[in-house]
């Protein structure tokens, strides 16, 4: 393993450093913006859960399974309120989570660790009463902590690999947020961090091969860390070693570790601050391209009267989200073609959009007026795009983004978030519990126990499948 910027020594303690963050980390120590940001990401996050209940096919297809199995009534399943096991119930919300495209992410540690995490933290809240709302967001922030910085030590070359980041990484930083919840001490967290750890998984051969599995990783990881939490808190140890050891994580999933990205500013810089927010239920490499098309539309260019559209990304962005023609929905969410014609279509690529959308022929012909070339000034992964249109009248239009909405450097405003989960959350519930949920979320710290949560997120009273609100 390729130790850059310190010393090999520098990895000892590594995993125990992590693990006191997460069971040590008090809420009132916090800054408030760091706070203000884990609550947005969980309310962004419940958000994709509701969504997806009604949405996502895997998602779906996975509650009938498990729902078959039945079990311990301990943790929530949202929009139906299906109660089971809390690794299967975290492993439901998990994929619910990452089943809409939606999620939070990390540029350069390629992660969407929000549908894995959040998860995580509140099936083992159901489990300990005694959490309280603080426990929930410290939780999210340690957890962050942790999937962050070692994601973006290991990538591109853990990409590069064939891994997702979402389900190898952030299946260890659910254990540290279930951990918490659970009132683990530090040894007792940095044993989850080890079980969780040895059971990390998730490759990305669905990208040739489009079909349900994407969003089974990120749920599997979710089910893993709260296993491995629970094990740890009745005494089962795990390597507490496992993130820095010789036949430890580091050297099992990457030629290449960056340790000024594991290490800098550790427990007072805070990695949840570098998370973005998506706009559009798209890639998030599709999201450039899609911001631009979005801006021609504004600017009176349309799907009818483009000809042609051609699109300079970065060689990643092409290998992830270049899909066509589009099988499914959730292969045209992952397509760049496919969001650049409903953009220039609709004008808007938010759920609602890509599911009416996803019927209309004429979006998928458009899909096919784009092609992607690679810009070796971009890099192997940067998220720079560059849109150039050929209108039917010969005019010729290029745009250059250097990042997409919904960055840090470009963010999204509080009012902008509440609209998405408004109208995110809103395909399935109504008004009233939107702004209810929203509330409650965004003074998580008051409440005197974290475990009530979950049951804002049921849609239906039957325990059946929830279905889209009328358009």
């Amino acid at each position: 393993m390729n130790i850059q910027t310190h010393t090999k020594a520098d990895l000892d303690g590594l995993t125990m450093r992590f693990a006191a963050i997460g069971a040590e980390l008090d809420h009132d120590d916090l800054p408030e913006d760091v706070s203000h940001k884990a609550k947005l990401i969980i309310r962004d996050g419940i958000a994709n859960q509701i969504a997806a209940s009604a949405t996502s096919e895997a998602a779906k297809a996975m509650v009938d399974l498990v729902r078959e199995w039945g079990g311990a009534p301990q943790s929530t399943v949202s929009g139906s309120g299906l109660k089971l096991p809390a690794p299967i119930a975290a492993m439901c919300n998990g994929m619910m989570g990452h089943g809409v495209e939606l999620d939070d992410a990390h540029g350069s540690g390629l992660i969407k660790a929000g549908s894995v995490l959040i998860p995580a933290v509140f099936a083992a809240a159901e489990l300990n009463p005694k959490a309280t709302g603080k426990d929930a967001v410290a939780a999210i922030v340690a957890a962050y902590e942790l999937a962050i910085r070692v994601a973006k030590a290991i990538n591109p070359g853990h990409r590069h690999r064939g891994y997702h980041t979402t389900s190898t990484v952030a299946c260890i930083g659910a254990a540290v947020a279930a951990g918490r919840m659970l009132g683990c001490n530090t040894e007792q967290i940095a044993s989850a961090i080890g079980l969780a750890a040895m059971q990390s998984s998730g490759i990305q051969a669905y990208l040739d091969d489009p079909c349900m599995a994407k969003p089974f990783g990120p749920g599997k990881a979710a089910f893993n860390g709260v296993l491995a939490a629970i094990m740890a808190s009745r005494g089962f140890t795990g390597p507490r070693k496992v993130l820095e050891s010789r036949e430890g994580f580091l050297n099992a999933f990457t030629d290449e570790v960056r340790l000024s990205d594991l290490l800098e500013g550790l427990g007072h810089e805070f990695a949840i601050m570098e998370v973005g927010f998506k706009p559009h239920a798209a890639c998030r490499y599709a999201h450039g391209p899609i911001d631009i098309a979005q801006h021609f539309r504004a600017q009176g260019t349309t799907l009818e009267n483009t000809a042609r559209v051609r699109v300079e990304m970065s060689k990643l962005a092409i290998r992830q989200a270049s899909k066509y023609p589009c099988p499914s929905m959730n292969a045209a969410m992952g397509s760049t073609q496919f969001g650049i014609a409903l953009a220039l279509a609709k004008g808007s690529n938010g759920l609602r959009d890509y599911w009416d959308g996803y019927g209309d022929p004429v979006i998928h012909d458009g899909a096919g007026k784009v092609t992607l070339e690679e810009n070796p000034e971009f890099g192997i992964g940067g998220r720079q795009s560059v849109v150039h249109i050929e209108t039917t009248d010969g005019r010729k239009l290029s745009h250059r983004q250097e990042e997409p909405k919904g960055e840090p450097t470009h963010p999204m405003s509080n009012d902008e978030l509440e609209k998405k989960f408004a109208s995110t959350a809103g395909l399935v519930i109504d008004q009233h519990r939107t702004v209810e949920i929203s509330r409650r979320i965004m003074s998580l710290e008051t409440e005197p126990s974290a475990a009530a949560f979950p049951q804002l997120t049921v849609a239906v009273s039957d325990g059946g499948t929830p279905q889209l609100r009328a358009g």
